[in-house]
């Protein structure tokens, strides 16, 4: 579905709506008070003064220091757009500013999965930012330079972030894991493990590093299981957590390690485990056949045939469940539930999304949710609606306005009507491009659980074809 034309009208939403914090203040007295009248809370107000000081030349002499703080201002809102311009403006023209926008273009590329444009405007900076922001972007060249293939690019960027480092932060140790696929990736897998395992002995406690722990002894477990080393593999697949976000495939694998020995007693151990998880999850479904399969190869037919069974009414379920999903995606209940989930102060927090899980239907679409096409897409949805109660407030305002003269009000409401009416096709627009996503990914999933269930009934029917060969004549 098409979205031509609706990014110029979430533009317009944004406008309406109350802003976050946004650059430090600058000296100029025009800048310093937009920037007042942003952390205020009056966002219309403070980006139609700094746009129009802009506009009218009154701030010529402080462009880049204006245009490098209206692009903050319209990233914080969502509004990448109209940001982009700002900031391209900013890097073009140079000067002590031009890092910092090219920065901040290069993140907001890296957001959008625009993985050249990105790499385009990190390469622009010319200095060394400072901290944090150094740090990131030596992480986000890296992370991008090893999706396009460019290895050796990759390794001299991460090495250049780990350099020196003494004291640990999130954007080092994401270092060292991806410099280890890179490594791997060179077939330098020594150097590659070494990294591995130092990553995979750090502190449980703190939460980024339990999950980088957990990655680092997933991916060295899987590395011992291609090498056929099933001792070392499973020794790592144990040394994970039986909760958190990689603890499923870490359960499927530890079963396949012990399958390949054909070890299918201690194989059924995780997948039994498995299996009894959220059955939405691929991995849990995958579990569903490898248990009787198990069975089966230990000549247990029975408990083969009890477990296929099961297998069978659990994929018949799912797929009662993806056509609930599909029913509340197409009245709107879906859409509706997501936008209900978020205020006018925190639609523009990007730290809410990951909370999209507890969402109606969520346990069937947290892939797509977690895609930025569907993220900014739902956001815009939220601020069109948020903005249409706006200006339903103000209409009422201006009606009960007895001091206005009579032409002004009519111009008033003829204008809120305008802008009802585009917000009304944007909201229309945003909420169909929704549940077309939605629809789709639910389709691939009905596919899936097809494929398993067809497969199900065909492994019920060879056990009975072999009971009936084997005992039916006694």
């Amino acid at each position: 579905m098409p979205m031509r034309g609706i990014a110029p009208l979430v533009a317009l939403t944004g406008l309406l709506l109350a802003p976050p914090a946004v650059a430090a203040p600058l000296l100029d007295p025009q800048i310093r008070a937009a920037h007042f009248e942003a952390r205020l809370g009056e966002p219309l107000a403070a980006l139609t003064r700094l746009q129009a000081e802009r506009r009218q030349g009154f701030l010529d002499h402080q462009a880049r220091s204006a245009d490098l703080l209206l692009g903050d201002m319209l990233l914080q809102q969502g509004l990448d757009l109209p940001a982009e311009v700002a900031l391209q403006r900013v890097g073009e023209a140079g000067g002590e500013q031009a890092d910092a926008a090219w920065f901040q273009l290069g993140r907001l590329h890296y957001r959008r999965s625009e993985d050249a444009a990105a790499l385009a405007a990190f390469a622009h900076i010319r200095g060394s930012l400072s901290g944090a922001a150094q740090q990131e972007r030596l992480l986000r060249e890296g992370e991008l330079l090893l999706r396009s293939g460019r290895l050796a690019e990759a390794e001299q960027r991460l090495r250049t972030l780990l350099k020196g480092r003494k004291k640990r932060s999130d954007w080092v140790d994401y270092g060292r894991f991806n410099l280890a696929v890179t490594l791997f990736r060179l077939g330098r897998e020594d150097e590659a493990r070494e990294l591995l395992v130092s990553l995979s002995k750090q502190n449980i406690k703190d939460p980024t590093l339990r999950t980088l722990s957990d990655k680092a002894n997933l991916t060295l477990a899987y590395d011992r299981l291609e090498a056929g080393d099933i001792d070392a593999a499973t020794g790592y697949f144990k040394k994970g957590r039986l909760t958190g976000p990689v603890s499923n495939t870490a359960l499927m694998g530890l079963g396949r390690a012990w399958a390949a020995q054909e070890e299918y007693k201690k194989a059924l151990v995780p997948w039994l485990k498995l299996s009894k998880r959220d059955s939405a999850d691929l991995l849990v479904q995958d579990a569903l056949l490898a248990v009787p399969y198990g069975f089966g190869k230990l000549n247990a037919y029975k408990q083969a045939l009890q477990y296929y069974q099961q297998a069978l009414s659990v994929f018949e379920l799912e797929l009662e469940r993806v056509g609930k999903v599909e029913r509340q995606v197409n009245n709107g209940d879906m859409v509706r539930a997501l936008a209900a989930g978020f205020s006018a102060d925190d639609v523009l927090d990007r730290d809410v999304l990951p909370a999209l899980p507890k969402a109606s239907g969520a346990s069937h679409l947290w892939k797509l949710f977690s895609t930025h096409e569907f993220q900014e897409t739902l956001r815009s949805y939220v601020r069109a609606g948020l903005s249409l109660k706006k200006i339903t407030r103000w209409t009422s305002q201006i009606k009960a306005d007895d001091g206005l003269p009579p032409a002004s009000r009519e111009a008033l409401l003829a204008r809120a009507v305008t802008l009802e009416t585009r917000l009304t096709t944007l909201s229309g627009k945003l909420q169909a491009h929704i549940q077309f996503l939605a629809l789709q990914e639910l389709e691939q999933r009905r596919k899936r659980i097809q494929a398993y269930t067809a497969e199900t009934r065909f492994s019920i029917a060879q056990i009975y074809d072999y009971a009936a060969k084997r005992w039916g004549g006694k």
